[in-house]
């Protein structure tokens, strides 16, 4: 839920148990759907409209149509099919006839009907075998209700919580527009409604809700205006808030004076036993030009697996050491921490910089010898984990900070580390390619480089989809492969049985696949919860090639690099996000061999079908599994693609965890769906931030207020002026 100010102070936080027919118990109801206050029903938009403006008799009924009936219950009956599925069958009947709601799995839809009651239903129209339609949106009528007096015409349909009825949300979220609209103020200019051919806020509302909206008024073109207001509302307070903060970042004063680039970002530059690409290279002119000006820098650095990230950000950390600064990276795990400084101590070989790494499993002599250096502000590179901005450590030098998958890091935890000195510049870093739309959202105050070119001989991973029943090839596959000399990853989703999620656990599938699958090859296992060493044992043996196949848990996504690693399979990965398994097989064709990641896709034939949208026919499993999900990897290498398709499945929410951002939630904008509306919000934004002081008083006023509300407790360091 957005948040919102004081009730006592503002009449759009007024609870929503003030409102006509809201009683204690229908008040928890929808606070299960996130409704507190008026300002959230108006913000519980519909997800759909429907055309009720006539009533069709049933025998007037075409076969495939979408229509709405009236009529009186008069059946009322439940089978179980022979695979155990559940179907409700409730009849009504007109004057003309009689048309059925079927519902399959919902045997709570039996106990809310009676015979006798007056029912709309509304849905499409199946006329083979008999008159019906599957799960139709279904309103229950007064007794008193004529369709003679039916004046439905365009309905908004809204996600319903269980024991409120259609007709029963609709008043209740009408009655919240009565206490709410009269304080939903229009904040942009007339002149700029009408460049951007967008009405006028209060009407968006009044529109999309359909109210006090006369029966016929309402066409689809109407609703799409509305839509499209409220929609560049969401964004344009989005990405204002953010261009603000941005704004407010580079304004700050600024005490360190990056020098420019010397011989030693030369010599390490001209040892790199490859050339830098053209993408790496304009990435690091635009870092280059953000360390070097009078102001913090906060850049976002994203690229595809196997990019060169790292290299680039090790060339930004050079700068900051040899102008006399501390350069920190943190990672999220000890694994990838320790990862890096293998990586940075091979790269800087032969140059005197210093390198130290701080985890939590640091102990001792080495501990104080490593703290001691960092409090000493001499030049040099840190690399940790969160143990880097744990008490007692310090770097009053710290020049840049460098944050690695930085969204699996909190918001306090990158801001102790940016903090440990004054204006500290800032590098965030993912392995994940920021879909378009969130670089606009999410990462709209930071400054964004996008590595978009992979070296020259990386070779391309083939993908295969495999049902489950398949796995006995598989595992012949990986036994060549390992015959061949190369190795192979087994990852599963879960470390140890779950009495809640029927999945496949690594700890227990080490066991069968060392006991019965390969038992004359060398199996080696590595999780989360693994004590650090026993997990840098395991590494390094697979790194030395003493063991043949790694079983893991996701512990792998990151930061592990084997050369000779050609084979990955992943059981269960229906459970994955599309990005995630991205970065899953970037672990493997690091080397100059052909490499191969194989998916098992334990999705049933039913399940699969149903995501396609029909019944499963004999011997179309293939064809289902073709069109699965997991297809989009199979079908390309690139990032930057799969991660546009992971959000569109996904969303937002589960992508990045957006939750947590801090940011006003998206109540009727689709990230996708809009974007070119949230480009024009971002222009808007732009627009109106460059020519601020030629706005009037009240428009600065009025927007300084939408993002207050939007905000809330989050509007630290947004200032509308």
């Amino acid at each position: 839920m957005t948040p919102t100010p004081d009730s006592q102070n503002d009449p759009l936080a007024r609870p929503l148990q003030l409102v006509p027919g809201v009683g204690p118990q229908r008040l928890k109801l929808l606070q299960r759907c996130g409704l507190k206050t008026v300002l959230d029903a108006a913000n519980y938009f519909p997800y759909r409209h429907e055309d009720r403006s006539e009533i069709t008799y049933i025998r007037s009924l075409a076969d495939g149509e979408a229509a709405t009936v009236h009529g009186i219950v008069d059946s009322i009956a439940s089978r179980v099919t022979r695979s155990r599925k559940r179907i409700v069958q409730v009849g009504i009947r007109d004057a003309t006839g009689v048309i059925y709601g079927v519902w399959f799995n919902q045997p709570w839809m039996q106990d809310k009907f009676r015979e006798g009651r007056k029912v709309l239903f509304t849905g499409k129209v199946q006329l083979d075998p008999f008159p019906s339609m599957a799960n139709p949106q279904v309103e229950f009528l007064p007794d008193d209700f004529s369709p003679d007096e039916y004046e439905g015409a365009v309905v908004p349909v809204y996600r319903l919580t269980e024991d409120i009825s259609p007709m029963v949300m609709r008043k209740i979220i009408h009655a919240a527009l009565d206490a709410a609209l009269p304080h939903i103020r229009e904040y942009l200019p007339s002149k700029v409604l009408a460049q951007y051919h967008l009405i006028d806020l209060p009407e968006a509302y009044r529109v999309i809700h359909a109210w006090q909206c006369p029966a016929g008024q309402l066409t689809q073109e109407h609703l799409a205006r509305a839509r499209r207001r409220l929609v560049m509302d969401e964004f344009f307070v989005i990405t204002m808030g953010l261009l603000m903060k941005r704004a407010r970042t580079v304004q700050l004063p600024y005490s360190i004076a990056h020098k420019p680039p010397g011989d030693l970002v030369r010599a390490f530059i001209s040892r790199l036993p490859f050339s830098l690409t053209a993408a790496q290279k304009r990435v690091l002119r635009e870092i280059k030009d953000d360390l070097l000006a009078p102001h913090p820098m906060n850049r976002l650095l994203h690229g595809d697996v196997g990019s060169g990230k790292t290299v680039v950000a090790l060339t930004a950390m050079l700068i900051a050491v040899e102008g006399g600064y501390q350069a920190a990276i943190m990672a999220p795990t000890e694994v990838l921490a320790r990862q890096h400084h293998k990586t940075i101590r091979a790269l800087l070989d032969g140059l005197t910089v210093p390198v130290r790494i701080l985890t939590g499993t640091t102990r001792g002599a080495e501990r104080k010898e490593v703290l001691a250096a960092l409090r000493s502000g001499e030049p040099g590179i840190a690399i940790g984990t969160h143990a880097l901005i744990q008490a007692g450590v310090g770097m009053p030098r710290l020049g840049l900070a460098v944050i690695d998958e930085q969204h699996k890091f909190g918001v306090m935890q990158r801001n102790r580390l940016r903090d440990q000195a004054e204006q500290t510049d800032v590098l965030v870093m993912t392995a994940t390619p920021i879909p378009r739309s969130l670089a606009l959202t999410v990462y709209g105050d930071l400054s964004v480089s996008k590595i978009d070119e992979l070296p020259a001989g990386r070779r391309p991973v083939h993908t295969y989809v495999v049902r489950e029943d398949l796995l006995p090839r598989v595992w012949q596959f990986v036994r060549k492969q390992v015959r061949q000399g190369r190795q192979a990853f087994v990852v599963y989703p879960l470390i140890d049985e779950s009495d809640t999620m029927p999945l496949k656990p690594a700890t227990v599938m080490f066991e069968h696949l060392r006991d019965t699958v390969f038992p004359d090859l060398r199996i080696g296992l590595i999780h989360g919860r693994m004590a650090a060493p026993d997990k840098e044992d395991a590494m390094r043996a697979f790194a030395r090639g003493e063991t043949n196949v790694l079983v893991c848990t996701t512990v792998i996504e990151v930061g592990i690099d084997v050369p000779n690693a050609t084979v990955m399979v992943v059981e269960e990965a229906q459970r994955f996000g599309l990005a995630q398994l991205h970065q899953l097989r970037g672990r493997i064709g690091r080397g100059g061999h052909e490499s191969y990641c194989i998916l098992i896709d334990q999705t049933t034939e039913e399940q699969q079908a149903r995501t396609a949208g029909r019944t499963p026919r004999q011997g179309e499993l293939l064809e289902l599994y073709a069109n699965s999900r997991l297809a989009a990897l199979a079908r390309t290498n690139d990032g930057f693609e799969i991660a546009e398709d992971d959000l569109r499945l996904r969303g937002p929410g589960e992508f990045f965890g957006i939750e947590q951002t801090g940011l006003p939630a998206l109540h009727i904008a689709d990230l996708i769906r809009d974007e070119e509306e949230l480009k024009l919000a971002r222009h808007l934004a732009e627009t109106l931030l460059q020519y601020r002081n030629q706005l009037t008083a009240e428009t600065r006023a009025g927007i300084r207020e939408r993002l207050r509300r939007a905000f809330g407790s989050n509007i630290r360091g947004v200032d509308a002026g």
